[in-house]
């Protein structure tokens, strides 16, 4: 069978938390109401874990649900493609529609309460292994310029001959190799409990802006061959551009590794907050 992992919503970008997808007690189990958005495999999916706020419980808390199409009516979950991506095209992404899914209470992770508890530790462990895509791409991307400059002429001479072709290779090689080694020791550290979401997200970070600067230079080298998709290194540079902002953005992991450095939390704005406030006061004078 084919799982699908549904957190992100449409309207909620890079405030995971700020969930609108609803789970109600009915006899047996739960009806799960709610869109969701950016599911890989969502498509073709025979269970999808969605993650939703428990009505039934004081405070709505975020839980999991493991939903499976076989125990729906057809018009319970409904899918499209998100069409017209222009990178990490080898997974297929949909938005995904729950209109009273049922889930039974066999399917529910009742042991995980809160979004800290449990969704949010699947992130953590999901952005270790994101701060390696960087490095496998930024590889990928010197094999094919090397390939290239190797064999590429210009002047009567190999691009691969010329002083700043061979800065540009050196400086990048090293850039590679410092986003491995930064990953990889926050894996080790990861696997044995010493790092938390703060170390974690700076290495996503990095991995990401140096990547995108990596993969640029690439693109760089190979001039107008660059943009072209038979080279190798254009499908690289786009994807890239996703990863920036893919699994945790370049922004908000910085805040979240700033968090902890400076001991300020600066990821909510104050408009948002003020705008909080008035509400709450408004439903305490209600």
């Amino acid at each position: 069978q084919m799982g699908c992992f549904c957190l992100t919503e449409p309207q909620s970008g890079s405030n995971a938390s700020d969930l609108h997808t609803v789970a109600v007690r009915v006899p047996g189990g739960y009806h799960i109401t709610g869109s969701k958005r950016w599911i890989g495999n969502g498509l073709k999916a025979d269970c999808y874990c969605v993650w939703a706020k428990n009505t039934s419980i004081p405070g709505n808390p975020v839980m999991g649900f493991i939903v499976e199409r076989i125990h729906q009516e057809s018009h319970t979950i409904q899918t499209s493609k998100i069409e017209g991506k222009i990178s990490l095209r080898m997974v297929q992404n949909a938005n995904v529609e729950f209109k009273n899914a049922f889930c039974p209470d066999s399917n529910v992770m009742e042991d995980h309460v809160g979004f800290a508890r449990s969704v949010g530790r699947v992130l953590e462990a999901s952005r270790v292994s994101v701060g390696w895509i960087p490095v496998g791409v930024c590889l990928g991307a010197l094999e094919k310029t090397l390939e290239y400059v190797s064999h590429r002429e210009a002047f009567d001479a190999p691009l691969s001959s010329y002083q700043l072709v061979q800065e540009k290779l050196v400086r990048i090689t090293a850039t590679v190799f410092s986003m491995y080694l930064l990953i990889e020791r926050v894996t080790q550290d990861f696997a044995a409990g010493k790092c938390d979401i703060s170390a974690i997200s700076m290495a996503k970070a990095h991995n990401s802006r140096m990547g995108r600067e990596v993969v640029s230079t690439c693109r760089e080298i190979l001039g107008g061959n660059g943009i072209v998709l038979d080279y190798g290194v254009a499908s690289k540079f786009c994807d890239m551009e996703s990863i920036y902002t893919y699994e945790g953005t370049y922004d908000i992991c910085c805040l979240v590794a700033g968090r902890s450095l400076t001991g300020f939390a600066a990821i909510k704005s104050p408009a948002g907050l003020r705008k909080k406030k008035d509400r709450n006061s408004i439903q305490s004078k209600l």
